[in-house]
């Protein structure tokens, strides 16, 4: 009971991600090499791909790293009964209701886990609001932090102006901390959801929540600068459910040898069979192509590319071998259809994507039910009304195997568990084999252009020392389909040099399951933090400095908006609001530093250097002598075997795909 439920509400509108981009490329992490331009906009950026770019600080240096959902209303609502409604009626006045972030705070921030693993950027500090036209709240809750998933770089077709993202992404969560309006009669989904929701988890329930991000707009020069356009879902949770990710129906679109593994005419999408309601929902959300063919407009219509007539389907076995992407395919005999066809044409339904945040659903006839348990599921593009193409089908035996808290900042010694569930044709997997391994070291991570001004300092390798997370190569996953993969540490001894800690990907597989069946990015993501000893006497120029400086390179808007890092007197200055700003909890949208990406002995020692006094009871703020502050050379750890590579760089770095989607 997911979002993709009977009874859910959808949403859309705009959001905004007003990241910073000075930390896009790892180079420029080195306090040594770093050059004062790294914060200026880049030069002669039109049209991309021009040779004579100098990217500097790419097309947002000065982002203040905000994530915030504007201009966003509820589009629909489906009851539990199976009725629905697209307009404000008599007893529910659901739709139409506005769909804010917080109006007590700053707003949310949105952060990577890393320069060199940009491809899971994660929404910290976000509060959703349900609020009438008077501003009167009726649901709030808290966004547990989660990173998108499935990433799709070529979502947008058509005509693509310079700088516009193409790529598309999706974040799955929940709503923790739900504070309900205590007068709910005038909102009867509401109130349907409210009772559902507290006679699963009783009072301190949560809710599942889907938001897909698409259409962002990279160029300075444009209105929409750094908007985009998303639209959503909220619906029900079940305790025990994964909290970022669907556990149902899978379908994969065919990985070709030598293709761009994050590239396809439609992406991989879930879906899952309600049996109380004996229906299949589906999730196209971030599945199907668009254009937008009228850069005046605002974007509030999405022209949905067409693929011709799609209908879901069961495949039927030949040979005990069922239909694959592409094959052609006849009604009854390679397919049984399920439902009627799903409408999402532009010209059919305009508003469609708005309308129903691309969620489509049919009931199940009775007859057919042994079928959708034990064979794959398919979208068939219809030649005419018996015969189709295969256009997406669902995993090798409807295999599936996905973590849920995937992405992890880990101290080194410490033991992180990361929770994978499995499935079969939709139903929990027991006592399957789950495979591990460590993703290859990767040097081109974290380095999104080649160019002529690149800066000097060298590139890092990923995923090595390897023996600095210890991990089982195999588990068994228990009757509800469920392993712990536990992830032990060590200290990986500083292998970039310049940046903190390392990176590590490790790769999960079903025995037996096709490593194409698996998105590129799919993983346990790691970033483990180098060791570090609290000093008894924090000095600024051996201990803070280092670190404040690295923070005042990649955040130029700190010191031209609040204070200057890299300055002892700046930071005497704003001692107290630093203060606060370290101690906050990583979940608030306040904290420092926004990319998460400091050790706790680090921020302990930066505290202990805030809030040390002297006997009179002023702070000593302890400078230290020239002699303390150390610059070293960069010493870096590379691997004992040369790596190959792939003569197709997009395919062989999944982190270099990434091409800035943040």
């Amino acid at each position: 009971m997911s979002y993709l439920n009977p009874l859910r509400l959808v949403f859309a509108g705009d959001f905004q991600a007003d990241v910073s981009t000075v930390n896009n490329d790892v180079r420029i992490y080195d306090n040594t090499t770093f050059e004062d331009r790294f914060q200026e906009l880049f030069v002669n950026a039109y049209p991309a791909g021009n040779p004579d770019i100098i990217y500097n600080g790419y097309w947002n240096p000065v982002g203040s790293g905000a994530f915030r959902i504007i201009n966003s209303t509820v589009r629909g609502v489906y009851y539990q009964d199976g009725s629905s409604a697209t307009t404000p009626i008599n007893g529910d006045h659901s739709v139409g209701l506005y769909i804010n972030g917080s109006n007590n705070r700053v707003g949310a921030k949105l952060v990577d886990l890393d320069p060199q693993w940009q491809s899971s950027s994660e929404i910290w500090g976000l509060t959703i609001r349900l609020s009438d036209s008077n501003g009167k709240d009726l649901l709030v809750g808290q966004f547990e932090p989660a990173p998108f998933r499935d990433l799709w770089l070529n979502r947008q077709q058509g005509n693509i102006a310079d700088w516009d993202q193409p790529a598309s992404a999706a974040f799955q969560s929940v709503l923790t901390h739900l504070q309900w309006a205590t007068d709910l009669s005038q909102y009867r989904f509401l109130q349907e959801l409210k009772e559902v929701t507290e006679a699963f988890q009783g009072e301190n329930g949560m809710l599942s929540i889907m938001i897909n991000t698409f259409a962002y707009k990279r160029d300075p020069k444009v209105n929409r600068f750094s908007l985009g356009r998303l639209v959503g879902a909220i619906g029900p949770y079940v305790p025990n459910e994964p909290h970022s990710v669907v556990i149902g129906r899978r379908m994969v679109p065919k990985i070709l040898p030598n293709q761009n593994p994050l590239r396809h005419k439609i992406n991989f999408f879930n879906g899952t069979v309600d049996q109380p309601s004996s229906s299949i929902f589906l999730d196209l959300g971030n599945a199907l192509p668009f254009t937008i063919e009228n850069e005046n407009q605002n974007n509030e219509y999405i022209e949905m590319c067409d693929l011709g007539r799609l209908r879901l389907a069961v495949l039927c076995p030949q040979n005990e071998t069922y239909p694959a992407e592409g094959d052609q395919v006849t009604k009854d005999h390679n397919f049984i259809l399920l439902g009627n066809e799903i409408v999402y044409q532009y010209d059919q339904d305009p508003d469609w994507l708005n309308r129903t945040a691309g969620i489509w659903s049919t009931k199940i006839p009775e007859a057919y039910y042994p079928l959708v348990f034990n064979q794959p599921l398919a979208l068939i593009q219809m030649i005419d009304n018996s015969n189709g193409t295969v256009l997406i089908r669902e995993s090798e035996n409807g295999l599936l195997v996905r973590a849920d808290n995937f992405v992890n900042r880990v101290e080194p010694g410490n033991t992180i568990d990361v929770t994978l569930f499995a499935a079969q044709y939709g139903q929990p997997l027991p006592h399957a084999n789950v495979i591990m391994s460590l993703a290859t070291p990767e040097q081109e991570a974290g380095m999104p252009v080649d160019s002529k001004d690149h800066p000097l300092a060298p590139i890092p390798y990923t995923n090595i020392p390897a023996e600095a997370v210890i991990f089982p190569s195999s588990l068994t996953t228990h009757n509800q389909g469920k392993a712990i993969l536990n992830i032990k540490t060590t200290d990986p001894n500083n292998p970039r040099g310049y940046i903190d800690g390392q990176i590590y990907q490790i790769i999960y597989l079903l025995d037996r399951q096709p490593s194409n069946q698996q998105h590129i990015l799919d993983g346990a993501i790691l970033l483990l933090f180098n060791t570090y000893q609290v000093p008894e006497q924090p000095t600024w120029l051996e201990h803070i400095q280092p670190i404040f400086q690295q923070y005042a390179n990649l955040y130029p808007i700190m010191s031209k908006k609040l204070v200057d890092l890299s300055n002892y007197e700046s930071v005497k200055t704003h001692r107290a609001i630093l203060d606060l700003a370290f101690s906050l909890a990583p979940s608030d949208p306040n904290y420092m530093p926004v990319g998460r990406d400091l050790s706790d002995p680090k921020r302990t020692t930066i505290l202990k250097w805030l809030r040390q006094k002297n006997s009179d009871g002023t702070y000593t703020l302890a400078y230290g002598s020239p002699s303390q502050q150390i610059v070293s050379p960069c010493k870096m750890t590379v691997p004992d075997q040369p790596i190959s590579r792939s003569a197709d760089k997009n395919i062989s770095s999944p982190t270099r795909n990434y091409k800035n989607f943040k």
